[in-house]
């Protein structure tokens, strides 16, 4: 079964007050929630306990969690130095059992920032060793990690690596969680990644762009042929969440764009998705008024 999700990411970088009201009047309630880097600030904190006190409410379904990225050596799960390495597993340990009390069965996982390719080989090996670390954290709390397909030179930015990774664990513990807008400039292959890592599928991060590097726009406003997408996605034969990760085209350098609206264009491209194929051939057969 196919069920939509939505990033906290897509609403607003944290959740405050405003942001809770404008989620409590959604038609969201399934979410991904997106952990700070500084998880332990105050700021962070506050995030992280506005999506508990949502929780409690029953105006979200925190179905999956993002765990914190871009930071340097803090969160990075396949840092080549042992020592930095141990303490970056020590974070995700500490973050996932702090949060247990509202958080899902689903963890999203970069398995690197963006190294050289020739450090891949060795950061291959340390990822695993970190997975291998979490397995007791996974199984205690019954979560499974979704290991993201990422771009350009990220850990896990091809099928063979994504496979490499995740094929040395139990498919209820490691999973994969397929970014659509990370596959660069090879979007006509993504049936066939699809189709490749199905097997471990659980989530996907759905946007759009322009085919050539990741923008996160809203679907149908990019290359995509989301019939096809759809077809592969209807395919899978176990649950999946579609988790709309549009940020690009809800930010503005000038000004803050109001979380209620951010939502509402979320809800209709869910709409979009469901009706694709009617919609697209409405918009094909449209004739513009006084240009024909």
């Amino acid at each position: 079964m196919i069920s939509y999700a939505l990033s906290t990411s897509s609403v607003s970088p944290y959740i405050t007050e405003t942001v809770a009201e404008a989620i409590r009047n959604s038609k969201f309630r399934n979410y991904e929630f997106c952990f700070k880097i500084a998880a332990w600030e105050e700021e962070a904190l506050a995030h992280s306990n506005m999506a508990r006190q949502l929780v409690k409410e029953g105006a979200m379904n925190v179905v999956s969690v993002h765990m914190p990225f871009h930071n340097g050596t803090e969160w990075d799960a396949s840092y080549p130095n042992e020592t930095i390495r141990r303490r970056v597993v020590n974070n995700h340990i500490r973050l996932l059992r702090e949060s247990a009390d509202f958080i899902g069965r689903h963890v999203t996982l970069h398995a690197s920032g963006e190294p050289p390719m020739e450090e891949h080989p060795e950061r291959m090996d340390k990822i695993c060793k970190t997975l291998e670390e979490l397995m007791p954290t996974l199984e205690e709390f019954n979560y499974t990690i979704n290991i993201e397909y990422l771009p350009r030179t990220c850990v896990g930015n091809c099928v063979e690596e994504i496979r490499q990774i995740v094929n040395n664990f139990d498919a209820a513990r490691v999973g994969v969680c397929m970014d659509v807008n990370h596959i660069m400039d090879r979007y006509r292959e993504l049936p066939d990644i699809i189709r490749a890592l199905a097997p471990r599928i659980n989530t996907f991060h759905i946007s759009d762009y322009d085919g050539v590097d990741e923008t996160h726009w809203m679907p149908g406003q990019g290359v995509y042929n989301w019939g096809e997408i759809l077809d592969c996605i209807n395919k899978i034969d176990h649950d999946v969440v579609l988790i709309f990760e549009t940020t690009a085209q809800l930010k503005r350098t000038d000004r803050e764009i109001d979380p209620a609206f951010r939502l509402r264009q979320n809800e209709k491209a869910c709409f979009f998705m469901e009706n694709f194929r009617r919609l697209t051939a409405e918009i094909d057969n449209f004739i513009i008024p006084g240009n024909n």
